[in-house]
């Protein structure tokens, strides 16, 4: 990709090309996502565990790129992903971005930057969108969240019928975030960076909730997953450090009879909904 093509200005704009950027399965970052979410690398009944599909979460590091200079408030709000085919340890990839759209929701201004990896050779191995949010029509000092009890971030949805997958909990602690995040200071990690930003305490990051829907998805589908999954994740209110959360899914009938569904969600203790995602993937004889 040219270098003539890539904007320059620091706000963000639709269309905007962003650079090209390498992206390495290291052990390095294998050993702090497993040992930031405190989950055993364990193994599929064929064989090694594959790398995580959230792994993938590293490759988007187009923060800079793609946000508002105004980022007091910034929250995550949306992702959507589709895997082609799996990630493999110790390979290095490349990552590619482009801000697709800029909206709003009520308050906010959300972008939309469209991200893909492919290995070396130009294979696309998986597709990804990120819908950021920012506060920018009156910056306030302390960003205010609505009662979860008055909001639709309470359970307002109905659980799907289907069979309930084997969920988990978690309490997360600013020790994780801080293995998670690399030991690397921001509001995901530090009190005085996230007040800094409007927040009264530390902010557990979306790539890090998120990681825990695709340890449930990476288990409960297996192979076909990493080959053909679809993931909408949808993020309703902030966690925080110390909060107890219960990972929860429930495999249902899929519209497309050639997938199997999931609804999955993370709840705190007082019912609260920090996400909800729908995701599938391709029935097993449906595999290329």
């Amino acid at each position: 990709m040219s270098n003539a093509n890539i904007a320059t200005d620091q706000n963000p704009t639709v269309g905007k090309i962003l650079p090209d950027k390498d992206f390495t399965v290291t052990e390095a970052l294998l050993e702090d996502y497993y040992e930031g979410l405190r989950l055993d690398r364990g193994s599929f009944d064929l064989g090694e565990m594959p790398v995580p599909s959230m792994i993938a979460a590293a490759a988007d590091n187009y923060f800079s790129e793609s946000a508002y200079r105004q980022q007091r408030g910034h929250l995550w709000m949306r992702q959507e992903w589709t895997f082609a085919k799996p990630l493999q340890r110790n390979e290095a990839y490349v990552t590619r971005g482009r801000i697709e759209d800029i909206y709003r929701k009520r308050d906010r201004t959300l972008v939309n930057t469209a991200v893909t990896v492919t290995d070396l050779q130009g294979v696309e191995v998986l597709t990804m969108n990120h819908h950021q949010s920012f506060l920018l029509d009156a910056p306030v000092k302390e960003v205010q969240f609505r009662d979860p009890n008055k909001k639709a971030g309470r359970r307002k949805f109905i659980v799907p019928e289907g069979e309930p997958l084997a969920g988990f909990e978690r309490t997360i602690t600013l020790e994780m975030c801080g293995q998670y995040f690399h030991g690397d200071k921001s509001y995901h990690t530090d009190l005085k960076a996230s007040k800094e930003l409007g927040f009264q305490d530390v902010v557990v990051g979306g790539r890090m909730t998120m990681s825990y829907i695709g340890h449930l998805l990476d288990g409960y589908f297996g192979d076909r997953w990493f080959q053909s999954g679809q993931l909408n994740v949808k993020f309703t209110n902030p966690c925080w450090p110390n909060d107890h959360i219960s990972i929860k899914g429930v495999a249902m009938s899929a519209d497309d009879p050639t997938r199997e569904s999931v609804f999955a969600w993370i709840e705190k203790d007082d019912g609260t909904i920090v996400m909800i995602a729908v995701a599938s993937a391709a029935l097993e004889d449906r595999l290329g």
